[in-house]
């Protein structure tokens, strides 16, 4: 099952297979891939590589949840990686649930697929590794939503987060509020604040970040090394992993930024 997913070639780039609009540059079982909106047809995959999740067996046994999961690439390439189970959340909105049912059934892999606002559905059991990617600065709640997040991660469980990051430079812990009157690193969309989801809300800082996993009882990693492409391909968007600490557990947030 999904032996040949994180394909790094293709032999056709397929407009939708579906008929409907796609985000995600999605690798197909026949050696195609669907041709995402983003320009870049590697972006997901280069996101993946990026997140640093070890070897083709890395989540073996684990219960992952994906939020924000789109079409779904990173739910199914959770499942690539071993996962047990993956449950995959987004609101309710064009090309949702659609997309994701397709690629789950093409794929032959199993998706829970819940459709809602992840800050108010229940969800049961705890999870080992949480995806949370490109979702943080669409919120108005940042601090509120990590909470939650925290309370479905079992102990030492992993909250990975992908960001847009501020271009504001300061050593104290910031957020910039996204405007359309003033030039913020990007626009707010004002017209989209009614969709949940869809409207930017704040940027941070490296140091925001951090400090929001000190205060929630996370340890932080950034990563940003030499192999992540993703970043220095796309310099604004920053990939953390966050680690559950365990009661007693303590973390000393770096002095500076990497």
């Amino acid at each position: 099952m999904l032996s040949n997913f994180f394909q790094r070639t293709y032999l056709q780039l397929i407009d939708s297979p579906n008929g409907e609009r796609w985000w995600h540059s999605l690798p197909l079982p026949d050696g195609n891939r669907i041709s995402g909106a983003h320009e870049d047809k590697g972006l997901q995959l280069s996101m993946w590589d990026a997140l640093l999740v070890p070897g083709s067996g890395g989540l073996s046994g684990k219960r992952v949840l994906d939020i924000g999961a789109n079409d779904g690439f990173f739910s199914l390439a959770a499942i690539a990686a071993g996962a047990s189970s993956v449950t995959s959340v987004d609101k309710d909105w064009n090309t949702w649930p659609k997309n994701i049912q397709y690629a789950s059934r093409i794929w032959k892999a199993p998706l829970e697929i819940v459709t809602g606002d992840f800050r108010t559905i229940e969800l049961h059991g705890s999870f080992d590794v949480i995806f949370f990617l490109g979702v943080l600065y669409h919120l108005e709640d940042v601090f509120g939503a990590i909470s939650r997040l925290r309370s479905w991660l079992g102990e030492h469980g992993l909250l990975y987060i992908e960001t847009q990051i501020t271009n504001v430079k300061s050593d104290l812990p910031i957020f910039e509020y996204a405007s359309d009157v003033y030039p913020t690193i990007a626009h707010q969309d004002k017209a989209s604040l009614e969709g949940v989801g869809i409207s930017n809300y704040l940027f941070p800082n490296q140091q925001a970040v951090f400090n929001l996993a000190y205060s929630y009882g996370f340890s932080c990693t950034f990563l940003g090394g030499a192999d992540n492409t993703y970043t220095a391909k796309n310099p604004t968007r920053h990939i953390y992993r966050l680690t559950k600490l365990a009661p007693g557990e303590t973390w000393t947030v770096p002095s500076t930024s990497v």
